[in-house]
């Protein structure tokens, strides 16, 4: 008697078992729930010079302000760069100071000779050859002019470059991933971590042509998680108007099986609980 007791007991045990695995089931595939996928604002941040990564100030997980040093480039070269993008710049301001002193005299010779010529004193050959001489002066001091200018902006552009050997968070956030480790050789445009922002974030949700009516613009929604107790309310910032992959099909539309387009809605959350790839359900809408 004993026996059929505990065989009754286990029995029941999995019939309620089954039951309320099926009911789970059935929840997470009910026809009528909109699920969607979480994403946010995500950085790789890397250097436009390449050199040797010298340190790494975070690891993955660390939170970082915006300004906060990341990582620094070995800035040796780059500082060999500015010296000598200096040392043109002054090249070039003393080449433009004897070009300007030459023009000038060039002036007060031509303006003599030109009182000489009017009162018949010189020739024309030698007045001409005069004002040739000034226009050719002109000409290599605006040369002069545009050589100073040119150096003063290849030195703006070094100075820039040795400023990337630092990199800093360009927002307040959390390090995802670390691509690279100290000592690697760095080239240009290469990551070397990511980083994303807890404040930035949303949810995407393929909504039904069909049900596309329910949806507007501005409106508030409320979203559950697969936890039933993550709960947070977003804002419809985006219904896109072009259509997405067809993902459903229509059982009663005048008979036909034909496919039902879907559309992309956008609601932004904004929630530090939330994280890319996590999904959420529409409760409202």
């Amino acid at each position: 008697m004993k026996k059929w007791q505990n065989l009754l007991i286990i029995c029941l045990a999995l019939a309620a078992l089954l039951l309320n695995a099926g009911c789970g089931k059935n929840d997470l595939r009910d026809p009528n729930a909109v699920w969607g996928q979480a994403d946010a604002t995500e950085v790789d941040v890397n250097t436009k010079v390449p050199g040797r990564l010298v340190e790494l100030y975070v690891h993955e997980g660390s939170q970082v302000k915006k300004g906060d040093k990341i990582a620094q480039i070995d800035a040796r070269e780059q500082d060999a760069l500015t010296d000598a993008a200096k040392a043109k710049v002054e090249a070039a301001k003393a080449s433009r100071l004897q070009a300007l002193a030459n023009y000038e005299q060039a002036q007060r010779d031509f303006a003599r000779y030109a009182q000489l010529y009017q009162s018949g004193a010189v020739s024309k050959s030698v007045y001409e050859a005069y004002s040739s001489k000034q226009e050719v002066l002109a000409a290599v001091y605006e040369q002069a002019n545009a050589s100073v200018e040119a150096s003063e902006k290849a030195l703006k552009q070094s100075s820039i470059n040795l400023g990337e050997t630092i990199l800093v968070a360009p927002f307040d956030g959390v390090v995802t991933t670390k691509y690279s480790d100290v000592g690697t050789m760095i080239s240009s445009g290469m990551p070397i971590v990511a980083i994303q922002s807890p404040s930035d974030n949303w949810v995407n949700f393929k909504v039904k042509e069909t049900d596309l009516g329910k949806y507007t613009l501005n409106s508030s929604v409320m979203l559950q998680g697969r936890n039933p107790e993550l709960k947070l309310q977003g804002k419809i910032v985006d219904i896109s108007k072009k259509p997405n992959f067809a993902t459903y099909r229509a059982t009663s539309e005048r008979g036909n099986d034909d496919d039902i387009i879907t559309f992309n809605v956008k609601v932004q959350t904004n929630d530090a609980r939330v994280r890319p790839g996590m999904r959420f359900k529409l409760l409202q809408g």
